[in-house]
């Protein structure tokens, strides 16, 4: 008990309350400080110095200072209890570390290996929990902190290091950990398995979670409630920036659209002088994207090099003319005014002909009617109007965005939507049926999407519907550039530019169409303009007609190879010879060296000019005698002693169209010859100048085969019933959309796109007038032999009647003493078949005896063994 207290300041006393309590705040001074009496009697002072309150001094009752007392100083007992946790933590984290209960030698030696034991037996993984308490414990130690290890941490520390341990053995059973102890030692060994005992598997994770969430809560300043409010923070922020960016791109692309759609004002403005004005200052200036040619080179190319036509663009591409700003609260759809495509020839080059060398004169285009159907009539306000409707119909469905462009055309016009960010395809590709029921319009067909553009195609009819005449196709200067072997005028695509092609390159052509959608006029349309370019010496036709009146108009021209066949029984015939020419004309090249049919007639020329020998040409028939066998077929044998060898001719082939009107019908009469001889023409008849044309009115299935079509690549669909007719002919729907009387669908070689064309119109008095013309220049020189029976026992369609197996079969049999078509099966190594037909020509030329019903089925052999 303080017996006496007294405070000084200085070497004088100050005494009373200020000096007091300047010495309780701790002011500088020399001499400031206190002395007081403790119980045993000795004298003790403190000083306060410029460092704060110091280390009590103990004075003698004679007035010597005394040493400090290490033992009460606090900041000492910390730093030795720092140093001590420090240096355990070392020790258990270095024998946790190396620990291994199979004997592997410890780095803290026996002591940390029987510590680490310990540790992991009991508490498994979660020992270093322990090691980690211990570690923090010292650092706040070295910080100077109070109550480093109380009643709260000692708990919580427990806890979380034995639910720990539970948690560790129910998500690690069956392992072992440190060379055979339990993940969560003993004790989450039997932690673990009450928890699951209790709650389940599910449950026991649940209530550990739960505990281990709930006891860092209550220990550290960590809150679940403020982190799920920053994270939601986080969230909100980043979607507020998002939206920002997503606005800035989208104003910024509605600032593009605004400035695109300014710069069309010199279009619009001058649209509506532009479709009445005279359009002569163009004179014979072509665009180049304009002109929808399915032919892009004007000379003739190798048809091994590019054997596909190449299909006009979609939609076509102008070049751009002087852009302007439009004004601000102008914001239609542009519209792209039809390019002209009337007569642009002269009357006099038009109507006269120029007379070929030998005398043959091409139909005069007076022939063909003066009808035109004109430049397509425009007017923007309905344009603009049904580009309004259209953009509300499909808003009302559910599909955003604008019509920038629209495309009339002389039958049906084109509105360019371009879709609103993130529309799919799908949902704007399926509502044809809804849009043509919204519009009250007759067909609406959806290209989606247009190639080469980010926008989807619309079709809606015209109210007014113009007519392609063929005459204005023909009377184009674009006609007299097309340069192919084969060129033919198909019609107008629906920007109202003419569309050409090259049969040459399609190499085969499959036409169908349902009765009355202008299958008939098409085929005369192409071959009208067909006889326009070409002499009989360049390309002859071969006709099959069902019906007996579609083609009988082209009875007679010099083209014909024979009249038109209108038996189905001598069509298979013609077919079959169709098949034996390609192969004939296959040998000539290969006599000759030669690819295809265009090298073959320029070496051709080239002898005729004196320019090769023609021995080059014909190789295998120099020195040799030319002859006929028992069927006219031309032949050669060598020549004797005191014979001369026949003197060689050189043959310039032309070109040979075979076109078949209705095929269904010859499918129903000889569908397996007709089919074979069909493949083959279209697998290999290209090359040998040999092209088909395919028209049938039925696209089924059972007539269009697998095998015919898919040596078709080009196709032509006019408006056809239903969906799977179109599925049939194109591989997609689309033709059941069609307008008809002449609207079609046009899969060009090589491509999957679809082009839709308006096929050109020519009547019946016009191609009868061209047939006229033609007769007028010559008669027709027709190959009777086309329609002479082939020799049943031949082998098939193209095979020789001269099999080489046939004298092995009949020395087979002379040597056997007997016939039968087992025998020959295994002598020959032959199928049943082939062994049949040798058994029946053998019999058919008396070398064995009809079948014997008695012996098996034996024939008896007449001959003698060879």
């Amino acid at each position: 008990m303080l017996r006496n207290y007294s405070v000084n300041s200085g070497p004088s006393a100050r005494g009373g309350r200020s000096a007091a309590g300047r010495s309780r705040r701790g002011g500088p001074g020399e001499g400031s400080g206190c002395r007081f009496v403790d119980p045993r009697g000795a004298a003790r002072s403190v000083r306060v110095g410029a460092s704060g309150l110091g280390a009590p001094r103990t004075t003698s009752a004679h007035g010597d200072i005394a040493a400090p007392d290490l033992g009460e100083r606090p900041s000492a007992r910390r730093e030795v209890l720092g140093l001590v946790g420090l240096a355990s933590t070392i020790l258990l984290a270095l024998s946790l570390w190396s620990y291994d209960a199979r004997g592997a030698e410890n780095l803290v030696g026996p002591v940390g290996s029987s510590l680490a034991g310990l540790l992991v037996g009991a508490f498994g993984v979660a020992g270093w929990v322990l090691v980690g308490e211990l570690g923090m414990a010292t650092f706040r130690l070295f910080r100077g902190k109070r109550g480093i290890l109380g009643v709260a941490t000692a708990v919580s520390t427990l806890v979380i290091v034995l639910v720990g341990c539970g948690l560790l053995h129910l998500a690690m059973e069956g392992t072992e950990v440190y060379g055979g102890h339990l993940p969560g030692g003993i004790l989450g060994e039997v932690l673990g398995e009450v928890l699951r005992s209790l709650f389940g598997l599910a449950g026991a994770y649940v209530v550990g979670v739960t505990v281990l969430l709930i006891t860092l809560v209550l220990r550290t300043p960590v809150s679940i409630v403020h982190g799920v409010a920053r994270l939601t923070g986080l969230a909100r922020r980043g979607a507020e920036r998002t939206k920002e960016g997503a606005r800035a791109l989208v104003d910024a692309w509605e600032e593009a659209r605004e400035l695109e759609r300014a710069e069309r004002e010199d279009d619009d403005r001058t649209l509506d002088e532009g479709l009445d004005a005279d359009d002569g200052e163009d004179g014979g200036d072509t665009d180049d994207g304009a002109a929808a040619d399915v032919e892009d080179e004007p000379d003739e190319v190798d048809e091994e090099e590019e054997p596909a036509a190449a299909a006009p663009e979609p939609a076509p591409k102008k070049k751009p003319k002087k852009k302007a700003k439009r004004s601000a609260g102008d914001d239609g759809p542009r519209i792209v005014a039809p390019k002209e495509t009337g007569p642009r020839r002269s009357a006099t080059k038009a109507s006269s002909p120029v007379p070929r060398l030998d005398g043959y004169e091409p139909p005069p285009i007076d022939l063909l009617d003066r009808s035109y159907g004109g430049r397509v009539r425009v007017d923007p306000a309905v344009l603009r109007e049904n580009a309004k409707r259209l953009t509300e119909k499909l808003e009302s469905y559910g599909v955003k965005g604008r019509v920038d462009e629209i495309h009339p055309g002389p039958v049906v016009t084109m509105y360019e939507f371009e879709p609103a960010s993130g529309t799919k395809i799908s949902k704007i590709a399926n509502l044809e049926n809804d849009l043509a029921l919204a519009l009250a319009a007759q067909k609406v067909r959806i290209v989606a999407p247009i190639p080469g553009k980010a926008r989807v195609g619309i079709e809606l009819p015209n109210d007014d519907r113009q007519i392609v005449y063929l005459r204005e196709i023909l009377e184009d200067d674009r006609w007299d550039s097309q340069k192919g072997a084969l060129p033919m005028a198909l019609g107008k695509d629906i920007a109202g530019q003419p569309v050409y092609s090259d049969l040459a390159k399609m190499p085969h052509l499959l036409v169908a169409g349902a009765t009355g959608a202008g299958k008939s006029v098409g085929i005369n349309v192409m071959l009208a303009s067909l006889l326009y370019k070409r002499t009989p010496e360049e390309v002859r036709m071969l006709m099959i007609d069902p019906k007996v009146v579609e083609l009988a108009v082209f009875d007679g021209i010099p083209h014909m190879l024979l009249p038109v066949v209108t038996d189905m029984n001598k069509a298979a015939l013609a077919l079959r010879w169709a098949v034996d020419e390609m192969e004939r004309r296959y040998q000539l090249f290969a006599d000759a060296g030669a690819r295809n049919i265009k090298t073959y007639n320029q070496r051709v020329d080239k002898v005729r000019k004196g320019e090769l020998p023609i021995e080059k040409l014909m190789r295998s028939k120099a020195g040799k005698i030319r002859g006929k066998d028992e069927n006219g077929n031309e032949v050669w044998a060598e020549a004797t002693e005191g014979e001369a060898p026949s003197e060689l001719t050189p043959e310039r082939l032309p070109y040979i169209v075979v076109v078949v009107d209705e095929f269904a019908d010859l499918m129903m009469v000889a569908a397996k010859d007709v089919e074979a001889c069909i493949a083959r023409l279209a697998q290999k008849a290209r090359a040998a100048g040999i092209h088909v044309i395919l028209a049938t009115q039925r696209p089924s299935v059972d007539v269009i085969t697998g095998m015919i079509k898919a040596n078709f690549p080009a196709r032509m669909a006019f408006k056809v019933s239903q969906s799977v007719d179109s599925k049939t002919i194109l591989g997609r729907v689309g033709a059941q959309n069609l307008l008809g009387k002449g609207d079609m669908l046009l899969l060009p070689p090589g491509s999957s796109d679809l082009q839709r064309v308006h096929c050109a119109f020519i009547n019946e008095d016009e191609v009868a007038a061209v047939c006229d013309h033609l007769r007028a220049q010559g008669k027709p020189v027709y190959d009777e032999r086309i329609l002479q029976p082939r020799d049943e026992s031949d082998g098939g369609v193209g095979q020789k009647s001269d099999d080489p197996l046939y004298d092995k079969a009949v020395a087979v049999v002379a040597n056997a003493g007997y016939c039968s078509i087992s025998h020959l099966q295994r002598q020959l190594s032959i199928g049943y078949n082939k062994a049949a037909k040798l058994v029946e020509r053998m019999e058919k030329d008396g070398v064995v005896g009809p079948a014997s019903k008695k012996a098996g089925g034996r024939r008896e052999v007449l001959i003698s063994p060879i």
